[in-house]
């Protein structure tokens, strides 16, 4: 019969247009996990970044206790290394010493306040900005800084000189170039 081969087209194309429905549904399911796995892996990252901060604020107070010598000033407990960038155990390299060893006599802290001292001084003593500014990384070494409270530092040091900041520059280079003429 005539009518049996028209419906075949017809029904294998409603056929089809159900099995794209059902691929379009799949499809919206898995960018709606895809998006929520996006979202929890930014969330994750966020919290990784925020105690990333912490950490590198704990070392850097641990490592001014150490440079101080206030080897009372923590408990006496066993806390474990990281192996993580800026907090692995780098006490051969770096002069740090471990609990273990700690040779935190009162003449090291006595060097190092005298150092400190030093630095402040230069510091407040300096007549330009150029030599503020290059004094920042030494005193961030010393206090042990993280690398976002050198960035406020050398902030507050630009800050500082304002306008009146910009005349100095101005005049310094100024100077150094008329200098170097000489």
């Amino acid at each position: 019969s005539p009518h049996g081969n028209d419906s075949t087209p017809l029904f294998y194309a409603i056929e089809k247009q159900n099995e794209l429905n059902t691929a379009r549904d799949e499809i919206n399911r898995l960018a709606n996990m895809l998006g929520d796995a996006e979202a929890e892996k930014q969330e994750a990252y966020d919290i990784m970044e925020d105690m990333r901060h912490k950490m590198e604020d704990a070392n850097a107070r641990l490592l001014r206790y150490e440079k101080l010598g206030m080897k009372g000033a923590r408990p006496h407990q066993h806390v474990s290394q990281s192996n993580y960038g800026p907090f692995r155990n780098t006490s051969q390299s770096s002069g740090i010493t471990s609990d273990n060893n700690l040779s935190s006599s009162g003449n090291d802290s006595v060097v190092n306040l005298e150092y400190l001292k030093n630095v402040m001084l230069s510091y407040l003593k300096a007549k330009t900005l150029a030599d503020r500014r290059k004094l920042v990384p030494v005193i961030a070494t010393v206090l042990c800084l993280t690398p976002e409270e050198q960035a406020q530092a050398v902030n507050s040091v630009e800050d500082s000189a304002g306008l009146s900041g910009v005349a100095v520059s101005f005049w310094e280079n100024l100077e150094s170039k008329a200098h170097n003429l000489m």
